[in-house]
């Protein structure tokens, strides 16, 4: 058991004061495990109106993590750092991903989070699929593992094997490490399992994504149709200024150039890095750097954006700006959610969003409505909902968004019978 000092508990109990206090006056970290209800009228037609146009059955929330501390043999791990006092912003951090996820019972963590995540997408009517985030472990450069530096660990059989049992909400996505030496071998294994992607967090996982060393695992990827997705930008879990470089958007050329389509997550909007275009190498918005990219005509078809966490406090501006703005841009982007962020007080704030001028006051309160219910179902109804107004149109997220097609993840395509580009 960790001693709870005099300076840990006022940084946790600060710390949860600072958390709880973000959102609505609520005195929580975040929302309720379970969906608060019946909702009222105006905002079941708000989630009717968010669905015009959309096919259930091609909707896909492209960002899911699943996290898990090994009950019941899932093999999931969390890093010693979160679980312990004597680190008391990372044990703050962790109580509050357990909080958001509705896990109350540590004996049955693991299950209790698939049990919310499956109790909030089965009861919405009608629903989608979640794409479930497998997660490696970080590793040297010379293909070691790094526990000391692994925040997280979720195999990428366990993921899958939610999406076998239950294919009508889940699709599995996979992570696998470059460096390691069997990285290829368990490519191949994620594409027989049934996974449509592979998971990448280059700044926590040590991932140089324009080094040779990623060629075997790019070549792969290419060749069994899997679709990276990848953070590019700022990642607040590192605390390392030289693995921030590692989510520089420019490095993952590599990955294109080797036919490999990339999504790349939040659209880079969080964070600077070194402009590697220029001799100077000046200090420029990774955001900035992706749209670079974007505009990059032989990337067309390759290279995506996505949407979580674009309308995150820290985040909510000009990113969200710029994409509702350029529809070839938002032709090429997809959706996701970043669950379990949603349910966080702290950085979900609609006020914050109406400021921006993305919503409207009525709109807020419908939606911090649906959001007390199911803050999944909250995402997807708010990004449906939030237009950018200007002298000469009205702005939303395209349908497109929210049903990623087969030249983003033609594995995904093929799950369903459809026939991929080739």
């Amino acid at each position: 058991m960790p001693i709870v000092t005099r300076r840990n508990l006022i940084v946790l109990v600060s710390g949860a004061a600072l958390f709880s206090g973000f959102r609505f006056g609520h005195a929580r970290l975040a929302r309720q495990a379970a969906p608060s209800g019946p909702l009222s009228e105006e905002a079941q037609a708000l989630i009717a109106r968010a669905w015009k146009g959309l096919d259930p059955a091609k909707v896909l929330d492209t960002h899911v993590h699943v996290v898990g501390l090994g009950t019941g043999g899932t093999g999931c791990t969390v890093g010693a750092r979160m679980q312990s006092m004597s680190n008391p912003a990372e044990y703050l951090k962790f109580s509050i991903y357990l909080n958001a996820s509705g896990v109350g019972d540590l004996s049955r963590a693991d299950q209790q989070y698939v049990e919310r995540l499956s109790g909030l997408v089965s009861s919405q009517r009608p629903h989608g699929r979640l794409l479930l985030f497998a997660f490696d472990r970080a590793y040297d450069d010379a293909g070691q593992p790094l526990p000391d530096d692994t925040e997280f660990f979720t195999p990428v059989e366990y993921v899958a094997s939610l999406a076998k049992a239950r294919p009508d909400l889940f699709v599995a996505c996979a992570s696998v490490h470059p460096h390691r030496a069997d990285a290829v071998e368990a490519l191949e294994q994620a594409a027989a399992l049934g996974c449509v992607a592979v998971k990448w967090l280059p700044n926590a996982m040590n991932i140089d994504p324009s080094s040779a060393r990623c060629d075997r695992s790019y070549e792969a990827m290419a060749r069994l149709g899997l679709t990276l997705i990848t953070h590019a930008g700022e990642e607040k879990a590192v605390h390392s200024e030289e693995r921030q470089r590692l989510g520089n958007p420019l490095l993952l050329r590599r990955a294109l150039e080797h036919g490999v389509r990339t999504v790349v997550a939040h659209c880079a909007s969080l964070g600077q890095n070194p402009d590697l275009d220029v001799p100077e190498k000046p200090m420029v918005d990774n955001f900035d750097l992706f749209m670079r990219l974007m505009r990059e005509a032989k990337w067309k078809g390759l290279l995506f954006g996505e949407s979580s966490a674009l309308t995150l406090v820290n985040r909510v501006g000009r990113p969200l700006e710029t994409v509702l703005r350029d529809a070839e841009v938002q032709a090429r982007m997809v959706n996701g959610s970043d669950y379990p962020l949603p349910a966080i007080n702290a950085l979900m704030q609609t006020s914050a969003i109406v400021k921006a001028g993305f919503l409207t006051e009525d709109e807020r309160v419908l939606l911090n409505e649906i959001d007390r219910h199911d803050p999944l179902l909250f995402d997807f109804v708010m990004k449906r909902t939030l237009r950018l107004k200007t002298a000469e149109a009205e702005h939303r997220l395209a349908d497109s968004i929210f049903m990623p097609g087969p030249e983003v993840f033609p594995r995904f395509a093929q799950l369903d019978g459809v026939k991929p580009p080739p």
